[in-house]
């Protein structure tokens, strides 16, 4: 046979191989024409029936990704997508993997605009847009390449934190939801008291705070009694749970006990989805997590400052922000909000006349003049909080709510961190008194390295300090800040962090199906 018409067969045999292929295609996407979220992308993909995925590495690594945007809760559909995934095979998984793959790849473009909506008490929908075309482009040219894996393995989370929380989410990974009985108590549990021993036992191999040898190491000693040992690692559990380690279980403490397995699967998995939006971090940042009251200032990935804060109530919570820090500002005056000042302190100023003057506040006519209207030529018999035509502000001070320093965080919030004259809050465990501003413990510590790292000598920073007058000092170099929300973490030893829901993101995620 001469070299033509053996071409001639191979093309001819490609052809109809192709028609063939396109209508299988066709009829798998037609029989899953209500489930797919991209039918005519997914076909463009697939001219002839050739299989995109193969290889286990690329189906197991998509399969991992939707298995944690399952566990994380916040989409109904996605489980049945994740069931057929693990149900069929051929040409069959592969329309239905590259429609996720399409899925992925919007969520992982739009995360950035709509992750605070999808993440924080509210919901992913099932259409949540389309794929631009250079993600098309770059499915398409991994396909060509057969070098999926390397595009698969870009949707997972890229945060150090990613891998750490994977690895815990199963350990706590239950499928039978096999749960040992919660713990029952009337009265607080202390130390050398009789208490339901192994109950309590049990509930500390679910937290993870006993392993397998450590909890028949228990069981063993059949005590009634809440020994020494025990206490140490209850105190240990409240510890990494943001409460008072006194190893008394009273009720925050037996919240976190009688927390299911499941449950912290489902809030380490939504935390992990969480990790996508503080990815591309500046090399200098200063990094503020809600939920932990504390913030950390990074150079280069080291930790090298670090306070504890007081954030929004959860009536004014601190919202999720990305801005810079590009000044301190020393003896600072306060623009007091109109919220603030409505809800806050024109009540207590009707209540008592010299409520004002006691606290420094002075009257001014808007933003825009610096006269200053004396109190006497007020008709305040004619005034509600509502009604207030005028602007409030307080003039530095020692009763300032601001403090002496103020780090100018310009953003459309108007929140900013600050000091405080009111430091006993620091003491407390659970620090969310704020209006959503954020109040640094350190913060004379934090404007002196900020100085420092800016040029300026101890003496300058003195000078500032001691200056009666509101001055603002420039920064040599402006600093990110995050505002995060992470209500669970790996800290640097290793042991993974839990802290209270307080603004109830976590709960609002959840669905609403049982």
């Amino acid at each position: 046979m001469d070299r033509f018409n053996i071409l001639l067969i191979a093309l001819l045999m490609h052809v109809s191989f192709g028609v063939y292929a396109s209508s299988s295609v066709n009829n798998y996407i037609k029989e899953y024409q209500s489930q797919l979220f991209y039918p005519e992308i997914v076909a463009s993909f697939y001219p002839y029936s050739q299989l995109k995925w193969q290889l286990v590495k690329d189906r197991r690594q998509l399969k991992n990704q939707l298995g944690l945007l399952v566990l994380a809760d916040v989409n109904d559909d996605l489980q049945k997508r994740y069931d057929l995934l693990q149900q069929t095979q051929g040409l069959e998984f592969d329309i239905l993997a590259t429609d996720t793959l399409l899925y992925f790849s919007v969520y992982k473009e739009l995360i950035a605009t709509h992750g605070i909506k999808w993440l924080f008490g509210g919901r992913l929908d099932g259409n949540i847009g389309q794929p631009s075309a250079f993600a098309i482009n770059t499915i398409n040219q991994h396909f060509q390449t057969n070098n999926l894996y390397q595009l698969v393995i870009t949707l997972q989370p890229q945060s150090e934190q990613y891998s750490d929380l994977y690895e815990r989410l199963y350990l706590y990974y239950d499928p039978y939801h096999q749960e040992a009985p919660k713990l029952e108590i009337t009265r607080l549990l202390k130390p050398n008291q009789i208490i339901p021993y192994k109950s309590l036992v049990y509930r500390l191999n679910i937290s993870g705070d006993l392993n397998k040898r450590q909890l028949q190491y228990f069981l063993k000693k059949d005590s009634r009694i809440y020994n020494e040992e025990l206490v140490t690692i209850v105190k240990g559990f409240q510890e990494r749970h943001g409460l008072v380690a006194d190893g008394i279980i009273g009720e925050k403490t037996l919240y976190w006990l009688n927390m299911s397995a499941n449950e912290r699967v489902r809030i380490i998995a939504l935390n992990i989805q969480r990790l996508r939006l503080w990815e591309e971090k500046s090399n200098r940042f200063v990094l503020v997590n809600i939920p932990s009251y504390e913030m950390g200032y990074f150079q280069e990935g080291e930790l090298i400052f670090k306070s504890k804060v007081i954030v929004g109530k959860p009536a004014r919570r601190t919202p999720l922000f990305t801005t810079r820090l590009d000044s301190i500002v020393f003896n600072p005056k306060w623009k007091v909000p109109t919220k603030i000042m409505r809800e806050d302190i024109l009540p207590k100023a009707f209540d008592n006349k010299e409520y004002l003057t006691e606290h420094n506040f002075e009257v001014l006519p808007s933003w825009l003049s610096n006269n200053v209207i004396p109190f006497e030529s007020i008709k305040w018999e004619e005034m509600t909080a509502e009604n207030f035509p005028y602007k409030l502000r307080q003039k530095p001070g020692g009763t300032n709510a601001l403090g002496k320093y103020k780090f100018n965080t310009p953003n459309k919030n108007s929140i900013y961190l600050h000091d405080t004259p009111l430091r006993s809050l620091f003491k407390k465990q659970h620090r969310a008194y704020s209006s959503g501003c954020i109040r640094v413990e350190k913060a004379s510590e934090f404007a002196q390295l900020l100085m420092e790292e800016s040029d300026y000598t101890a003496t300058d920073y003195e000078n500032y300090n001691q200056l009666p007058k509101t001055n603002s000092v420039g920064l040599g170099q402006k600093i990110a800040v995050y505002t995060t929300y992470q209500t669970t973490w790996i800290d640097d030893k290793d042991i993974i962090q839990f802290r209270d829901d307080i603004y109830k993101y976590d709960e609002w995620s959840k669905s609403k199906i049982d």
